[in-house]
């Protein structure tokens, strides 16, 4: 298989990959919040993470200037710890990971006011007729949403958990606008999404060392489940998810790797149902279908050209729990 090949399917794959990975660390959070507080599961999550990261960078010799650690170390804060730290916050308030993940999902709709605001919708893929069925994907995107995850709104849920969910929605949001309005330095075009990743890991593990070490959570429990839950959010939510953002993002645009997020809430449902034996409700299937035709609808024409495009390196956000 040649290299352009593999390029190629890679990109095909890739928002799959982001849904099903970035989906796992909503479930990764409910499995550890019963052993640890989210403080410090964030903790042990990027000291493995970001020690793994550094490892790597190292070995290969990487190299990064101010200008380039600065954006990414705005984009990791946001991104990374901002969005995260909300996230495991909800569900350690008792927030379903449905409910999370919708709460999450309003981000596409947000991104893409704000991107066409700034003028950036023809990078999204609008045009006079691209902009209305963009218009009509959100909303059919929402609407599957909020019908996966019906069951679990219909049930209600904790103030104090619903607002930890949204202000790490914002923090996310804020970091994909951000990475896209941002210019990339020139030496930007030198590295990629291993470099994003390591340099935004180790600015999460500060600020949630700062955060363990504050208010009294920094030392692990004794219970091996801990331990199993760090490596799914290391192996699953950080490296493929995280990695999978990043990708689609640079790619395809802060937009439309937003709305993939779309799916998250009903697939996060089935990660439950696998792992756990949560009930996949018949409405959770429905909603996915729902939320998969808003997706395709938001999807720009595609020129021929599109499937050749090299990819232009540009450093850039992640984000999944």
């Amino acid at each position: 298989m040649s290299t352009r090949t593999r390029t190629t399917l890679l990109r095909r794959l890739a928002p799959a990959l982001l849904v099903v990975m970035w989906s796992s660390g909503f479930v990764g959070a409910t499995f550890a919040a019963p052993v640890a507080p989210a403080t410090t599961t964030l903790l042990w999550r990027y000291v493995v993470a970001g020690t793994l990261m550094v490892v790597v960078v190292l070995s290969l010799g990487r190299r990064y200037g101010a200008r380039y650690l600065r954006r990414e170390a705005v984009l990791g804060a946001l991104g990374q710890a901002g969005y995260l730290y909300g996230v495991f916050r909800a569900v350690e308030e008792g927030l379903p990971a449905g409910t999370a993940a919708l709460l999450a999902s309003l981000q596409p709709a947000l991104v893409a006011v704000v991107m066409s605001g700034f003028g950036r919708g023809r990078r999204a893929g609008r045009g006079s007729g691209g902009g209305r069925r963009q218009a009509v994907g959100l909303a059919v995107g929402f609407a599957g949403v909020a019908l996966a995850v019906g069951p679990d709104v219909a049930a209600g849920t904790g103030a104090a958990g619903a607002l930890w969910a949204v202000l790490g929605m914002l923090s996310l949001s804020a970091a994909t606008v951000l990475g896209d309005l941002w210019p990339a330095p020139d030496e930007a075009g030198e590295h990629d999404v291993l470099d994003s990743l390591a340099v935004q890991g180790v600015v999460a593990l500060g600020i949630f060392a700062v955060l363990a070490v504050a208010s009294g959570q920094a030392a692990p429990p004794a219970d091996p489940t801990f331990w199993l839950a760090i490596a799914w959010l290391v192996g699953l939510a950080f490296l493929g998810g995280y990695g999978m953002y990043l990708y689609v993002q640079r790619t395809r645009g802060p937009v439309a790797v937003s709305t993939w997020l779309y799916l998250t809430p009903a697939v996060s449902a089935a990660w439950a149902w696998a792992m756990f034996g949560e009930e996949l409700p018949l409405l959770t299937v429905a909603g996915f279908v729902v939320s998969l035709a808003g997706v395709l609808l938001t999807r720009p024409a595609r020129r021929p050209a599109d499937e050749t495009r090299p990819e232009v390196p540009a450093a850039s956000v992640r984000s999944g729990p």
